[in-house]
């Protein structure tokens, strides 16, 4: 596994860069790729209901706060650009600056769930009000569920930057880590579009 590892990188300044996908990177994007099914499905159900609906939408008069939902949407995406720096760092050896830079996506990522527990408690409509409650808790809350499983992965990730300087395995499992947050950010810009944009 070490000998694949090294046969995929190249050193730049003071640390390494991968010239070509590694095995780990290529089965995240595949399964990746079974995660945009999944959701693509949710989405197909969504404008299904919607499409069959009658009266406006979303029903029975439901409001939601686009804006503040706007606010920390913007947030939850800046949050892949600090975990792109973080990745960043970890190439060019500043293991100290890519810690720095996970915590600031840990705090974004945990802002933006706390914004979501916030808005299912307070809203004035439930999963049972109708099929638009449905819809909103069950896209809204897989997602959140992805982005907590990407704080637990990044968790482990700080644990594992601050070990052992030599680690072949780090940075591989550090840039999969960043897909899957890439990917969960794309997938919540396509949700607050549906959920809080689209009428």
């Amino acid at each position: 596994m070490t000998h694949a590892i090294s046969a995929s990188v190249e050193p730049v300044r003071g640390g390494i860069r991968f010239n070509k996908p590694t095995m780990l990177g290529i089965g995240t994007m595949v399964w990746l790729g079974s995660e945009l099914m999944f959701f693509s499905g949710l989405f197909a159900a969504y404008y299904s209901i919607r499409a069959n609906a009658t009266g406006p939408w979303p029903m029975g008069g439901i409001k939601l706060d686009v804006l503040q939902s706007g606010i920390f949407t913007v947030v939850l995406v800046l949050s892949s650009f600090t975990m792109q720096k973080a990745v960043f760092d970890l190439e060019h050896d500043r293991r100290g600056s890519a810690r720095l830079w996970i915590g600031i996506t840990m705090v974004m990522g945990f802002a933006f769930l706390g914004n979501q527990l916030y808005e299912w408690t307070h809203a004035a409509f439930s999963p049972s009000t109708n099929a638009f409650g449905s819809l909103f808790f069950l896209m809204t809350g897989l997602h959140g569920l992805h982005v907590f499983l990407g704080l637990v992965a990044m968790a482990f990730l700080l644990i594992r930057v601050a070990g052992r300087s030599r680690d072949p395995g780090l940075l591989p499992v550090m840039q999969s880590i960043s897909y899957y947050w890439h990917f969960v950010d794309i997938v919540w810009i396509a949700l607050y579009a549906t959920l809080f944009l689209v009428h």
